[in-house]
């Protein structure tokens, strides 16, 4: 159900509505990506190769400083030019479990957030300061697979989730972390639940958009809706097909770009409409982008465990 206020009924409208949102819409608003023959995409991109599994990456607004999860180190590695990286912290690991570090994020504070997957039993959210020092949020659940973050303001984070027990479907959604800055003691309250595979999630104004990976689509939403459940009218909502989006990233301008199909990356115009702007990646991640040199940071990972990621720049107009 879209929260303890939403009924499961209308969850389901909603995910129809996505199934057929290609009926529903104009074709300007939503481009399904069954083939890339009247899309546009873009020169080459740049491709750096990275002593490392990487998966999530962002980059600081500061600086340009670029940061990225490694799951062959468990750590987050930073670099000032986007070329070359180095050890930036080192994360806990869990004893029999492999390292699998999701999204990294920058909090307003200048900290970086960073999510981990947990296979079910780990679950969770790091906050790593400016003197590098690691600190976990204690209260989130465990049990939840963390993917996405979002900060939206001191001490308050978007995070997208999923559970799956056993053979059933996996079930997530999107929940506020509350935290103490100080002592690193957190709340976790549910914003919107029903959802499938819930990966990416990204934030401008207003605006909070949430990919789904499983249901092959965006969801558009309001964050003062989310936060404000007794708001007459109810939570509103958009749905943008695309197929296997993965995480998230937004520029000024309100452009979206991921992972789209299986093998490219696109762009979700502010009108909803879809573009391949690069094929030819073996599993697109982490997206960022660069707005002081117009370039969309993408990881490539590949499938294969023993294999290195790449870091590979796009030109953006």
């Amino acid at each position: 159900m879209l929260s303890s206020h939403y009924s499961q009924r209308f969850l389901q409208r909603f995910k129809r509505q996505a199934l057929t949102v290609a009926s529903a819409l104009t074709a300007a608003a939503v481009l399904t990506l069954s083939g890339c023959g009247s899309t546009q995409v873009a020169s080459t991109p740049q491709r750096i190769s990275l002593d490392a599994r990487a998966n999530g990456i962002a980059i600081r607004p500061a600086d340009g400083a670029v940061f990225i999860t490694d799951d062959k180190t468990n750590s987050v590695l930073s670099s000032a030019d986007g070329k070359a990286f180095k050890p930036f912290a080192s994360l806990p690991p869990v004893a029999g479990q492999a390292n699998a570090l999701s999204q990294v994020s920058m909090a307003d504070d200048g900290s970086l957030l960073v999510g981990r997957f947990g296979f079910g039993t780990a679950g969770a959210v790091f906050d790593v300061d400016a003197n590098r020092s690691v600190s976990i949020l204690s209260g989130p659940d465990p049990v939840r697979r963390r993917l996405g973050l979002a900060s939206i303001g001191m001490g308050k984070i978007l995070s997208t989730w999923f559970v799956k027990n056993g053979s059933s479907p996996a079930t997530g959604g999107l929940s506020l972390i509350t935290y103490d800055v100080s002592t690193h003691a957190a709340s976790e309250h549910n914003l919107l639940t029903g959802l499938a595979k819930p990966v990416g999630i990204a934030v401008q104004g207003d605006a909070v958009f949430i990919s789904d990976q499983t249901d092959n689509m965006i969801l558009k939403t309001s964050l003062s809706g989310l936060l404000n459940h007794a708001q007459a009218g109810g939570l509103n909502t958009t749905v943008i097909k695309i197929n296997g989006p993965d995480l998230l990233s937004i520029d000024s301008s309100g452009t979206l770009y991921t992972k789209c199909n299986s093998t490219a990356v696109c762009r979700i115009s502010p009108d909803e409409s879809v573009t391949v702007i690069a094929n030819d990646f073996e599993d697109a991640r982490g997206v960022a982008v660069d707005p002081v040199h117009h370039l969309l940071y993408v990881i490539d990972r590949p499938k294969s465990a023993d294999s290195a990621s790449t870091l590979r720049t796009i030109p953006l107009n």
